[in-house]
């Protein structure tokens, strides 16, 4: 991400290559393992079920075993910072905004919890000189919402789920009929 002194380091390159060395290789032993339930022999009518994902598994281990030698070989090279604080702070903010954006999915459906998420960040841009009005904010975040709407539900017929919050909505818009 940044090798840029801006701000102290958060966590060194080598405990990231480490950290993924070890992840990886626990995928593919989950991987191995389920493939032994389901058989990884050779039967009468060819593989079994867990012959291929348990050599997938095995090469993705062995790629993660060998990724992690290579790290402790290049120990003091991978010396270097991964993220500064800084950095990472700008990773989060981003971050947070998106983790709440999915968890509010199913309960408010895709579009109200989308025109909240495209708000939110016109709202909290801090790069602009000058920031958007409010009337821009609704205008980009519920057009964009109109226009998601109108390709994939009206005109694709593949329509979006709009959560408990949606079909509230939509049934208070027929009592106006």
């Amino acid at each position: 991400m940044s090798h840029s002194s801006d701000s102290p380091a958060l966590v060194g390159t080598r405990w990231v290559e480490l950290g993924l060395t070890l992840f990886t290789t626990l995928i593919g032993a989950v991987v191995m393992f389920g493939s032994i339930e389901q058989g990884i022999g050779w039967g009468d009518s060819g593989p079994e079920p867990g012959y291929f994902p348990f050599y997938i598994g095995l090469m993705l281990s062995a790629a993660s075993v060998g990724n992690g030698v290579l790290t402790v070989v290049r120990w003091q090279a991978l010396s270097i910072s991964f993220v500064s604080r800084s950095a990472f702070k700008q990773v989060i903010s981003v971050f947070i905004p998106i983790a709440l954006f999915v968890a509010a999915m199913p309960l408010t459906g895709i579009y109200v919890a989308s025109a909240c998420f495209i708000a939110w960040f016109m709202w909290r841009d801090k790069v602009r000189t000058q920031p958007y009005s409010k009337l821009m904010i609704a205008t980009v975040s519920l057009g964009a919402v109109l226009a998601s709407y109108l390709i994939f539900a009206l005109w694709f017929k593949v329509p979006l789920d709009a959560g408990p919050m949606g079909d509230w909505i939509a049934q208070v818009g027929r009592s106006f009929k």
